[in-house]
């Protein structure tokens, strides 16, 4: 894929992944502020509701208080009612009866049109003794009985609405059929029922009140703790806010001086037109502006682009060998300055290609007159075996071991085709080498080798031990005549890995020191080799990775510790060819 198209698939992916987040926090912010926006509209509802129904309790309790409480004209006269016979032998109605009736009637009379929602006031005393002032009126057994099961501590302190109670014809005078009649008890001075005062709400006069307040195609009930409909404008089902209809918000509230229930339930799709409205054209907004978007950043990364493959172009003509390709740079964005460095770059590397031309030609030079000059290796062996031979026939045999051990030397080194030669090999080449140093006159130490069985068949890299030895010999023996210097060989396996180590107990050496030796290229024309100890180091890890290679340990004035880490190579011969097998921890490894 395109470079191009890349950055505008991730630019589109940015865009509309932003786009629907966005859009779904804002359309659940909104879902959110919407229902809490109903809420808010259902609770003011129900609260101008219920503010103006309690005010109408309250007036409408001042007034059945105001009535209950005149000692006057209806307590004395109740009393008077209730304690004295009012009935003569005759079954006719006394004049106690005619006087106390007069004087309640005129009073209540009086007070009849005092709230223009009550329209009818009485006063029942029992049974026998109820006094009203107008038709509005139930069979007196009944009301007196209806009261009675009522809480009359209840009565006692406040008013208690009852059901409403059907009026026939009553349109002709009121508002509607219906009126609600609100009780409260007359109380002598041992604060004991002994009569009750009964106001008549007019039904439509409370239906107005509640409707006024109702948003439009609202749902609102009023029920009693009898569950009996007090007010409703949905009809007799009970609503239930346990189990809201859809397309509904609903709201409840407790009139606990009445034990009345207000439910309401406002409809949401009314309220969330013009919010439905904005929230569409919202989106529409941004999906017009995520197009925008869009559009701008393929003109923007189509521009950006055509200078990258501009500059593709000039690679790939420096590729194909045209060094005298040049980018012209447009602008000094990041693109021209690739730009400028691609043109440093082909200008450095043809400057480059110039000069390794001409020290390619004085190398050639240098090669051809070294090669003029080198001496033949094998003539150098066959010249030492005749110096062998000649020494055996005058009889110098002292001469021998030391000649045929340069010349087993000089023999590895013509053969050097394999990195890889047995530990054995590894160690008579050591025994060669310290036969030479014998002869040197410097061999005054001993040397003890400690092989574990098996591991003189495993390979190693050709030539490492020699230079440790050597170092360990000329550096690390005593000084002294003190002390005899010895230098113990060692191997064996560890952990699926093949530990050498040369150790010599000399003075030892320091963290420095350890770390110089291991760092430091010598160029000591002294040594038998080129060979230096980071040589070493490097070739093993070069080989076999940084988990092997070569480290120091000592302890002054004791001993001095080379220790190399390889990995276990076996060497199979098989028909057809060798095959080496290098295990590494768990796994096998073949090389040809």
């Amino acid at each position: 894929m395109k470079i191009r198209n890349k950055i505008l698939l991730v630019v589109l992916i940015v865009l509309l992944s932003n786009g629907i987040l966005i859009n779904l926090a804002w359309y659940s912010s909104t879902n959110r502020m919407t229902d809490k926006y109903l809420d808010d509209i259902s609770q003011s509802a129900m609260k101008d509701a219920y503010q103006a129904f309690e005010y109408l309790l309250v007036d409408t309790s001042y007034m059945a208080t105001m009535i209950s409480l005149n000692e006057k004209n209806i307590i004395r006269p109740v009393q008077n009612l209730k304690n004295k016979e009012i009935k003569t032998e005759s079954g006719q109605w006394n004049q106690e009866y005619l006087k106390n009736k007069r004087t309640i009637s005129d009073f209540i009379a009086g007070m009849n049109g005092y709230k223009y929602y009550i329209v009818g006031i009485t006063i029942v005393v029992d049974s026998d003794c109820v006094f009203s002032t107008s038709y509005l009126m139930q069979d007196h057994n009944e009301i007196y009985q209806n009261i009675l099961q009522l809480d009359q501590e209840d009565l006692k302190t406040n008013i208690i609405l009852m059901d409403p109670i059907h009026v026939e014809g009553g349109k002709s005078t009121l508002s509607s059929d219906y009126v609600v009649p609100v009780v409260r008890a007359i109380l002598d001075h041992k604060r004991q029922p002994v009569g009750y005062v009964v106001l008549y709400f007019d039904y439509g006069v409370i239906e107005k009140m509640f409707a006024s307040n109702l948003p439009e195609g609202s749902h609102f009930q009023v029920i009693n703790d009898n569950q009996s409909i007090i007010f409703s404008n949905c009809g007799d089902a009970i609503l239930d806010a346990e189990n809201p209809e859809k397309g509904f918000v609903y709201n409840t509230s407790e009139a606990e001086n009445v034990d009345w229930r207000f439910t309401m339930a406002i409809p949401s799709a009314y309220y969330l037109k013009d919010i439905n409205h904005t929230v569409y054209m919202t989106m529409i907004l941004m999906v017009v502006v995520l197009i925008a978007a869009a559009i701008l950043a393929v003109i923007v990364v189509s521009r950006m682009t055509v200078e990258i493959s501009n500059l593709r172009n000039m690679m790939h003509e420096v590729s194909a060998g045209n060094l005298e390709a040049h980018y012209e740079i447009k602008s000094k964005d990041e693109i021209g300055q690739m730009g400028r460095t691609f043109n440093h770059m082909v200008e450095h590397i043809r400057r480059l290609m110039e000069k390794v031309a001409e020290e390619e030609e004085q190398k050639r030079l240098v090669e051809i007159a070294f090669l003029e000059a080198q001496i033949n290796p094998h003539f150098i062996s066959n010249v030492l075996n005749n110096v062998v031979w000649m020494a055996k026939i005058q009889h110098a045999d002292n001469i021998v071991p030391l000649v045929q051990s340069l010349n087993c030397m000089l023999q590895n080194v013509m053969h050097q085709e394999e990195d890889m030669i047995p530990l054995k090999d590894e160690l008579n080449y050591l025994d060669n080498y310290l036969r030479i140093v014998e002869y040197s006159g410097s061999y005054d130490f001993t040397i003890e080798k400690d092989i574990e069985e098996g591991t003189e068949k495993l390979l190693v890299l050709r030539f490492i031990l020699q230079p440790i030895l050597e170092n360990a010999i000329y550096h690390g023996l005593p000084n002294g005549f003190d002390k005899e210097g010895k230098i113990k060989i060692s191997s064996h396996l560890s952990e699926e890995k093949l530990i050498l180590t040369i150790e010599d107990n000399g003075d030892g050496m320091t963290d420095e020191e350890i770390s110089e030796i291991l760092e430091k290229q010598v160029k000591d024309r002294k040594h038998f080799n080129g060979i230096g100890i980071p040589n070493v180091k490097e070739r093993i890890q070069l080989f076999f990775g940084k988990d092997y290679g070569l480290t120091y340990e000592s302890e002054l004035g004791k001993y001095t510790r080379a220790v190399f880490t390889l990995p276990v190579i076996y060497a199979e011969r098989t028909e057809e060819k060798d095959i080496m097998l290098m295990k590494m921890g768990d796994h096998t490894y073949g090389k040809n």
